[in-house]
């Protein structure tokens, strides 16, 4: 699958800003959340609601570069269909300044990009695809004896609708599954290696307007 990278060096932002195609479309029978509205009143106001859910596949490391496989589900809870959407995904190191630079990349979405026509209210659309970070721009630490990378993963996923416009963003911890359902920083002191059996844990950043 084709992807688009542009790479991005501001603060702990380590790799790529993508634009993906959709891969496939199933069916859902999950019901619509509720649209806000005030005690006592009923609202019938109908409007998209993009939720992001997210599935790490597999971390490769080499002396040049690290790349992280996932896969992602963008799925309409809403009342009606979202439009022209455009989906970015970008890598982060972890770090004292995390959260101002996923803040600054969650106020300041891509505008270009290849575009999704619409997806229907209860619909998915599915997404797999990777993103490589080169070897220079990971923020390596030093754990016991261990050299450990711990990335973040963002996406921005904006949309319009009859109504205005609309964005849902999320930021996600990265890892290894560890024993004790604990999760564990990924090794880069092994030489070349691919990690499987990955584990995520959703961070506080997130937007949902």
């Amino acid at each position: 699958m084709p992807l688009r990278e542009e790479p991005v060096l501001t603060g702990a932002v380590v790799s790529t800003r993508l634009k993906v195609a959709p891969q496939v479309a199933p069916e859902t029978r999950l019901a619509p959340a509720p649209a806000p509205s005030l005690p006592g009143i009923v609202s019938t106001r109908l409007r998209p609601w993009l939720d992001i859910e997210f599935v790490p596949l597999a971390a490769s490391f080499n002396d040049q570069h690290g790349v992280i496989e996932f896969d992602v589900t963008l799925f309409n809870s809403g009342s009606a269909p979202a439009r022209d959407i455009l989906l970015e995904a970008r890598l982060f190191n972890a770090g004292d300044d995390q959260d101002q630079v996923i803040t600054k990349f969650f106020e300041n979405p891509a505008v270009d990009g290849e575009r999704i026509d619409v997806l229907q209210p209860l619909k998915r659309l599915a997404f797999r695809t990777s993103a490589k970070v080169p070897r220079d721009q990971m923020r390596v630490f030093e754990a016991g004896g261990r050299k450990v990378w711990v990335p973040l993963i963002g996406f921005n996923s904006c949309y319009r609708w009859g109504g205005g416009d609309g964005q849902t963003s999320a930021s996600y911890l990265l890892g290894r599954n560890a024993a004790g359902g604990k999760m564990a920083p990924f090794r880069v002191d092994l030489g070349s290696r691919t990690f499987n059996g990955l584990d995520t844990r959703e961070h506080t950043m997130r937007v949902r307007r």
